[in-house]
């Protein structure tokens, strides 16, 4: 077993400092993640992060005794800090973890691994980690 995550979604915390300075990011700016949270969760208040069920917000959940990790962040995203933040609850639950932030890239970077090479490369170390513990 092995969690290979890129740029996920795992608080929900809103107040985190990424979602202010990348509010306007391109592909995912805060307009998109707000829609998302109507779509996803209709009316459901998520003032308090730490409330949300587990469905929505992974990290409020005993992570002790789940697989090992890679999380690949974004710099420019909104999602870059809630991606830290399940990084350092999976290491305080004894989760192995490896968490690279990529510092040019933008939410999705994956999509564009084909035709951009700082893509391909942050891809390839997620896939990297995949092909590790695959092999461990």
């Amino acid at each position: 077993m092995f969690q290979l995550l890129w740029y996920p979604t795992t608080m929900a915390d809103l107040s985190l400092p990424s979602f202010t300075e990348n509010a306007d990011a391109p592909i995912l700016d805060r307009d998109v993640i707000d829609a998302f949270l109507a779509w996803y969760v209709p009316g459901l208040d998520i003032s308090d992060h730490t409330m949300l069920p587990t469905t929505l917000a992974p990290g409020n959940a005993d992570l002790s005794g789940l697989p090992p990790a890679f999380i690949g962040t974004a710099e420019h995203d909104p999602l870059r800090d809630d991606g830290a933040c399940y990084a350092e609850l999976l290491t305080a639950a004894g989760v192995s973890v490896e968490l690279s932030n990529e510092p040019t890239m933008v939410h999705g970077y994956v999509n564009f691994a084909l035709v951009v090479p700082a893509a391909a490369e942050a891809t390839g170390r997620g896939l990297a980690a995949l092909k590790r513990a695959l092999h461990a």
